[in-house]
């Protein structure tokens, strides 16, 4: 006779196993996979967040690991950047761009210029938590020299989270996050080189995407946890559900709708003396036919001592890898990883890096203060 988490176990993998056979021979369309969040912790562990999430973060990425939050957890702030990792090549084509001299821009033909900035914050208690998030995405690629134009992409979201979870078993969760979406850009432009080259700094290519939208966004979850050495734990996210769609606030048109994305995955944890151990598979955008099936999973792997987390992982087909760093409640993050932008795995490789401080207080069920990181917390239980 199964025990409940035990069924619940089992229906998960049956999930897990039924989205895969799902996604064999679904169509395909070039694309890159533009995501709302992600963390650098999950950069560097080749994309997987949603079994491998703790704290309040799991507002972002999946609200049912929220009930395995034990006291009270303040993501006070964190801050990331990033982009395209520039070649020596990169870096000589834009110290000898002059904005009077048209020519100098012809060694920029086909480089793809890259940069990334986010910033959040959170607090939650056991089943219930709030939040904030937003992040400034930009790429120009100079293309046809008869008449030259930057495909130009921008996208800045600013969302504000509340979200619980209810517990269906002892280990067994069930999550629900609600948001709300203030978009601008996320439309792809073709900006002429003149306006490029006369726009002076960032802000001013920003200016050139009017249309701006606000929109409203459910994502629901269920996870459950052995209650076994190895802590198998599984998981089911279902983002954006239904897609979520944008009211124009200004511009000629409403920004694109942010896609839904049903996201599955495994974990194993092993604790082991003087550190810990982590490995994680999932699936992404299971739904979604326009991706391939090697842009869709992820693995990733975390080995923790205390004051550093190693990681590293397989994103679309490509190794990624990064570093953590924590010092009292300050933790640096480090990681550098690809973004597949063609149709399948190798065929238009983007490599980029992103660095990120947080800030992050954690209290345990009697409100003493105590480390951010479960991992840490257990190593100092064990002296």
């Amino acid at each position: 006779m199964l025990s409940s988490t035990e069924d619940s176990g089992v229906l998960m993998m049956k999930f897990l196993v039924s989205f895969i056979l799902i996604l064999l021979g679904l169509p395909l369309q070039a694309q890159e996979i533009n995501q709302m969040y992600r963390p650098i912790r999950s950069l560097g562990m080749g994309g997987t967040m949603l079994t491998t999430v703790h704290g309040s973060e799991a507002l972002f990425s999946n609200p049912a690991a929220m009930g395995k939050i034990e006291g009270l957890d303040i993501h006070l702030l964190s801050v990331g950047l990033g982009g395209r990792t520039p070649t020596k090549e990169d870096l000589d084509a834009i110290e000898g761009l002059d904005a009077n001299d048209p020519s100098t821009y012809n060694d920029l033909f086909g480089r793809r210029l890259h940069f990334l900035g986010t910033g959040s914050a959170a607090i939650a208690l056991p089943y219930i938590g709030f939040g904030y998030y937003t992040d400034y995405t930009l790429s120009l690629e100079l293309h046809n020299p008869g008449y030259p134009e930057f495909t130009t992409y921008f996208r800045n979201d600013s969302a504000y989270y509340v979200g619980g979870a209810y517990p269906l078993g002892p280990k067994t969760f069930l999550g629900l996050a609600l948001k709300r979406v203030n978009r601008w850009g996320g439309d792809v432009q073709e900006l002429g080189l003149t306006t490029v080259a006369n726009a002076g700094d960032i802000n001013a290519i920003m200016d050139q995407f009017e249309n701006k939208g606000t929109g409203y966004g459910v994502d629901l979850a269920v996870l459950t946890q052995a209650d076994t050495p190895l802590n198998p734990t599984l998981t089911v996210v279902w983002k954006d559900v239904g897609s979520t769609a944008f009211e124009k606030t200004a511009g000629a048109e409403a920004p694109s709708h942010i896609p839904q994305n049903l996201g599955a995955g495994v974990s194993l944890g092993f604790d082991l003396p003087g550190l810990d151990w982590i490995i994680a598979l999932e699936g992404q955008h299971l739904l979604d036919p326009e991706i391939q099936i090697g842009k869709k999973l992820h693995l990733g792997t975390e080995i923790s001592i205390p004051f550093l987390d190693i990681r590293a992982g397989i994103n679309q087909g490509y190794f990624s890898y990064g570093a953590g760093f924590d010092f009292f409640i300050f933790r640096l993050d480090a990681a550098s990883y690809t973004e597949e932008l063609g149709v399948y795995p190798g065929q238009s490789a983007d490599n980029r890096i992103m660095v990120g401080l947080s800030i992050d207080l954690s209290f345990d069920a009697n409100f003493k203060f105590t480390d951010t990181s479960g991992k840490k917390r257990k190593l100092k239980q064990r002296r």
